[in-house]
């Protein structure tokens, strides 16, 4: 999902990838011709892009820019702390430690991890932050991509060194291994947390009409440049078009936020041309192997968006409606793609009413 900039509508005329490359490298605060009331920072965090835009902003010059670096220190400080990529990480030096004993935490930290805990029990399972051997295994982590199948035994081994009930928070300033064996990922929920954490600053700096994305997961406040609802394009899982170039509808809205996953843009391929999802369903150590493909979801908080939409993804279309009509202020949008290619849609109850959603002629 991405924003859809308030002009005239032309599905081709969207945001062109090398700006957000020349915006990162002079990183400069930059003032749409609209007005000096409107603020738009982009750049490169968590492995992705983030895209902020501040509408009918009161901030002087030196606050915009206070502001701007405060976002820039708080998302190092978020890639610092959850990033599995960088050894010196809070959460790599916890994967590496086979104790047993409460591990000490940033707030930050402990706030995500008992949101993940939250959303394992609350999905029986199919949302789980321990997954990172069957990530490894599948070869989706830090190793090669695979060449051949994991067998049986690997797949239980691996298994077995997972469940979300392996993890266990005692206490505001510490996580606790319950098995040493444990490693952890957030990658499915910490872009979510971040993006509540930028609007936070945001409205705490005084701006109340602000865009937050991170990697297409995103948060929005209030209205846009024109006084209208943010217009948010919500994309068609075609894996070959770019962004912004296969759209199904635009969402227009005032408060919340979007956050969507999908298997149709990453996946690996075996030497015999077997492809498999690097969604990996938590209950059975296996990829996803059904005709779900991609998921958005309305949610108050991204961090909430984001992890539903991954267990979405795992439970299938079925088991994801059910779940999902269950949930309090909760919304998603499924589309499924039947063995000819074409893409069926449905939606919770409550989808278009949250979001405004708006499909396009076909």
């Amino acid at each position: 999902m991405h924003l859809i900039q308030p002009r005239p509508f032309n599905v081709r005329q969207t945001l062109i990838p090398g700006t957000v490359i020349l915006l990162l490298i002079f990183g400069v605060l930059t003032r749409d011709p609209a007005g000096p009331d409107y603020l738009h920072w982009r750049g490169y965090t968590m492995g992705t892009h983030y895209d902020v835009q501040i509408a009918a902003s009161t901030l002087s010059q030196a606050g915009a820019r206070e502001l701007e670096r405060g976002i820039k220190d708080y998302l190092r400080q978020i890639n610092q702390q959850m990033s599995t990529y960088l050894t010196d990480s809070e959460i790599s030096r916890f994967n590496e430690t086979s104790a047993t004993p409460p591990f000490p935490v940033s707030p930050s930290f402990r706030r995500v991890v008992e949101r993940a805990l939250h959303w394992g029990a609350a999905s029986d399972g199919a949302f789980d932050p321990t997954l990172d051997p069957l990530i490894e295994l599948w070869g989706f982590g830090r190793q090669e991509p695979l060449t051949d199948w994991p067998t049986e035994d690997d797949i239980r081994a691996a298994l077995a060194r997972t469940g979300y009930d392996r993890l266990q928070i005692p206490d505001d300033a510490h996580i606790r291994k319950v098995d040493p064996q444990v490693r952890i990922s957030l990658n499915a929920i910490a872009k979510g947390y971040a993006v509540d954490g930028v609007g936070t600053l945001i409205e705490q700096a005084g701006p109340t009409n602000w865009y937050v994305e991170i990697g297409g997961d995103l948060a929005v406040s209030g209205v846009n440049r024109t006084g209208d609802p943010w217009r948010i394009g919500v994309e068609l899982p075609a894996a070959k078009a770019g962004r912004g170039e296969a759209l199904y509808g635009i969402a227009h809205i005032t408060e919340g936020s979007l956050a969507g996953s999908g298997v149709y843009r990453q996946w690996h391929t075996m030497a015999d041309g077997r492809r498999y999802s690097h969604i990996i369903d938590p209950r059975t150590g296996y990829p996803t192997d059904h005709d779900l493909v991609a998921v958005h979801v309305w949610a108050p908080r991204c961090v909430d968006a984001d992890a539903v939409a991954t267990a979405l993804i795992v439970m299938g279309r079925d088991e994801g409606m059910a779940w999902v009509e269950t949930l309090a202020q909760v919304e998603a949008l499924f589309f499924q793609q039947a063995e000819g290619g074409e893409f069926r849609s449905s939606a919770s109850s409550g989808f278009s009413v949250r979001t405004g959603l708006e499909p396009l002629a076909k």
